[in-house]
């Protein structure tokens, strides 16, 4: 086990470097201790917590000689675990797989990074403005899984509406797959390691700056949720939705997502604190404006077809409709019972 062949090579270094090393590299706890921390516990300075590093790190380069098959045996499985995925894999996947594939359930992230700090392999990238964090093996491989980002980037940058709406992003990411003559499974690879790309709760895959992939406000919160459900909701309703859907770890409560259906256009009110999705229909306005709208459009209706279009875009009880039929303002009744505006 790799956690174990670890514990050999520092197990023979002088006291001081072995608890140098084990307190930076958190091979005990999992935790890696700053030079300051370190410095502190055994009153040295940073700089002499640092020499010692290096010196630690030196002497456990030239022991690597007497653990030299197992190392070669598991760098090999290593390798070919990274190249059999296109030669990198993303950081929280990638322990989870060797863990299993050494058989090592006391394998930890640190374990892997004293590993390619003493041998130089696998390389380890951390999280940037393009990339999560993620272990490789050469250069080449980050070029590729750049290249490909970019490529199906291109393709759907100005296709929100196809890739998420009608669910395209599969026959966009099938045509980048082809031109870039990759395997389907390295190009689903090389994207999860891309920060260009992301994946909302409800499993629609597209640009990670789309705010139906991710929702940074309440309002766009909201704004998903009802999309995804099709028909209106209270606002209690939606403040749990949003906390079930687990966008992050900011939890919404129900005045502040009531603060945003106040305040956006996109939501109109169809109920006592019931709120549906303007472009699904719903109209905004009065009871008054929606009665007078529906009768403007489809002509004079008798009572029940009214109370039945209604139904369909607020949630009204029959009294109050018939009191806004009653205003001469605005509506008259005609000698056969229907209803028509003025």
């Amino acid at each position: 086990m790799l956690s174990s062949t670890i514990n050999n090579l520092v197990s023979d270094l002088k006291p001081r470097q072995r608890e140098v090393l084990v307190g930076r590299f958190g091979l005990n706890s999992g935790e890696k201790k700053t030079l300051a921390e370190i410095g502190e516990k055994y009153d040295l300075t940073r700089e002499r917590v640092r020499q010692i590093e290096e010196e630690a790190l030196k002497a456990v380069r030239d022991r690597l000689s007497q653990e030299k098959e197992t190392i070669e045996e598991i760098l090999d499985l290593i390798s070919g675990h990274l190249d059999n995925l296109g030669g990198l894999r993303q950081n929280d996947l990638f322990l989870i797989e060797i863990k299993h594939l050494l058989n090592d359930s006391r394998l930890h992230y640190w374990h892997l990074r004293f590993l390619s700090e003493v041998a130089g392999l696998p390389l380890y990238h951390p999280i940037n403005d393009d990339f999560h964090n993620f272990w490789y093996l050469d250069e080449r491989q980050i070029e590729l899984a750049a290249r490909f980002a970019a490529r199906l980037e291109n393709l759907i940058a100005d296709k929100k509406e196809e890739t998420v709406v009608a669910g395209r992003f599969h026959d966009y990411f099938a045509k980048a797959v082809k031109i870039s003559r990759l395997p389907h499974f390295v190009a689903l690879n090389y994207l999860s390691v891309s920060k260009k790309f992301g994946i909302n709760p409800f499993g629609d895959l597209g640009l990670s700056h789309w705010e139906e992939i991710t929702p940074k406000t309440i309002g766009g919160k909201t704004y998903l949720i009802l999309k995804k459900h099709g028909a209106p909701l209270h606002f209690r309703d939606i403040a749990e939705a949003i906390n079930r859907a687990g966008f992050n770890r900011l939890k919404a409560l129900p005045q502040t997502v009531h603060n945003e259906l106040i305040k956006d256009p996109r939501f109109v009110l169809v109920g006592r604190g019931t709120y549906g999705l303007k472009e699904h229909g719903f109209v905004p306005g009065t009871a008054k404006d929606v009665i007078f709208l529906i009768l403007k459009e489809k002509g004079p209706l008798p009572f029940e077809e009214i109370m039945d279009a209604i139904s369909k875009q607020r949630f009204l009880k029959k009294n109050t409709i018939v009191l806004n039929l009653q205003n001469r303002k605005f509506f008259r009744k005609l000698k056969d019972g229907r209803y028509s505006v003025r």
